[in-house]
């Protein structure tokens, strides 16, 4: 399995709170929020966690990873009642493994799993945010979503209360299907037809990552972005 990623600033930032984990059939991508510090310590600290999780169990699944996430849930939590300069972190955390071409994952927050194979690009995770909300409530369309004042507005985090909810899935993937993972940086600003069309037309992951990018800068960068692909 080929796996790599990208992150990069955005122009109106000036740090990076993004973190992401990208090595054989484990990939994750954390965005995290609270100021600089913040969620910089948040986001960090998600990704080391589950990945100390994967590495000590002997097989992954769905199970595996929400108790990853509920383990890093309860450090970011807890390092946030312990220190005032970080209190109010968090992060969002997206997660795959992929095992005898099945793809486990789960989530919390924003940041998204599609998968691009024979049927385009099909998103697999459901965002927890004011926006969806509203999309669900039939009060604003999902072309609206990329312009509402209150797209950055999420209902789920990690480490901001003593426990959190966690989506979960699985999927049988195919031979060239590939498992793209991005923060809000990519998906809150570009359309999903522009991110299908590049995964389409450009064959070699590094540059339609850097293809990816692209599109997020011509967009103006208003947010960092990360992204994560793999391929089957």
């Amino acid at each position: 399995m080929i796996s790599l990623g990208i992150s990069k600033t955005g122009l109106v930032r000036q740090r990076n709170e993004d973190r992401f984990y990208a090595q054989g059939p484990l990939l994750i991508v954390a965005d995290g929020m609270g100021g600089y510090t913040g969620g910089e310590y948040a986001s960090t600290m998600v990704v080391d966690a589950i990945v100390n999780v994967v590495e000590k169990s002997k097989e992954v699944s769905a199970h595996v990873l929400r108790n990853a996430i509920l383990e890093a849930n309860h450090m970011v939590y807890r390092k946030s009642q312990s220190y005032k300069e970080l209190e109010g972190m968090g992060t969002t955390a997206v997660v795959a493994y992929v095992q005898n071409n099945i793809l486990y994952w789960a989530h919390v927050g924003d940041s998204r799993l599609y998968i691009y194979g024979e049927k385009g690009l099909q998103r697999m995770t459901k965002d927890h945010s004011m926006v969806q909300q509203l999309v669900e409530a039939g009060t604003i369309t999902e072309e609206e979503v990329l312009h509402h004042p209150k797209r950055n507005m999420l209902t789920r985090a990690i480490g901001v209360y003593e426990s959190v909810e966690v989506d979960t899935g699985m999927i049988e993937l195919l031979q060239n299907d590939r498992i793209l993972l991005c923060s809000d940086g990519l998906s809150g600003y570009i359309e999903e037809s522009k991110i299908e069309q590049v995964l389409s037309e450009e064959q070699n992951e590094n540059r339609a990552l850097e293809d990816l990018v692209h599109l997020v800068y011509d967009a103006g960068a208003r947010d960092n972005v990360t992204i994560v692909l793999g391929r089957i």
